[in-house]
């Protein structure tokens, strides 16, 4: 194991990364189809403004792009690996400095992995008996996917039998709903297309990325501000 890895891992706690995912309130997550592709997206979307990256295990490269972005950024970004199926593979992304790790499923061994490494869990559920698993195997987040095909309701009605969950809806999501999932009491929001457009990667029309991360983030921080009486997240 990379010693310096690790204590580049534990330079924030788990409780500051969980607020620092709250603060910046929505997690870009590039899933693209080459390393270079990666680089220029995650500093197109950092000029504007975003500071959370997932970067899947679908993406080319995506253990050593953790790796170089979490020293290229240091703590100023929050960097996960997402698509983790697997315990070997939350332990390489983990190993190379992921802050957190997004699974598709709640997969009880993933989690434990986090868990043993004081990392962000984020596992992905979709109903109440998932989202219950997930609790009991001690998920820190739970990703509520696809949202698109439910919407925000789902996810606030969801939030009466698990007042405290800190969801994270993802898929379908875009400037036009975002401030929606935020009014409905998400923790903050993954957002992939909404954000990361492949054919404007593949015109290299990066600035449309930085447009769209700006246009985002305003869209949460306006909803955030309505908020009166807003959970104090996390615990």
């Amino acid at each position: 194991m990379n010693t310096s890895l690790t204590k580049a891992n534990l330079t924030l706690t788990k409780d500051r990364v969980l607020s620092r995912l709250h603060e910046i309130s929505v997690i870009g997550i590039i899933r693209v189809d080459s390393r270079e592709d990666c680089l220029n997206a995650m500093k197109a979307l950092g000029k504007g403004g975003l500071r959370a990256f997932e970067i899947p295990t679908t993406t080319p490269d995506a253990v050593e792009l953790v790796k170089e972005s979490r020293r290229k950024y240091g703590n100023e970004t929050v960097i996960g690996m997402g698509t983790v199926l697997d315990a070997a593979t939350a332990e390489g992304g983990i190993h190379a400095g992921a802050q957190f790790i997004v699974s598709p499923s709640v997969d009880k061994d993933v989690l434990a992995v986090c868990a043993r490494s004081g990392v962000v869990s984020c596992p992905g559920a979709f109903s109440a008996t998932e989202v219950a698993q997930a609790l009991k195997w001690g998920a820190d987040l739970v990703k509520l996917f696809p949202i698109s095909q439910v919407g925000p309701g789902y996810m606030k009605a969801l939030m009466g039998p698990f007042p405290r969950v800190r969801f994270v809806p993802t898929g379908g999501i875009e400037a036009g709903n975002a401030g929606e999932y935020v009014r409905a009491g998400a923790f903050c929001l993954g957002v992939g297309g909404g954000l990361v457009s492949k054919k404007a990667i593949a015109d290299g029309r990066f600035e449309l990325l930085t447009k769209a991360a700006k246009h985002i983030l305003r869209a949460v921080n306006n909803a955030r501000s309505s908020l009166v009486g807003k959970p104090d997240w996390p615990d």
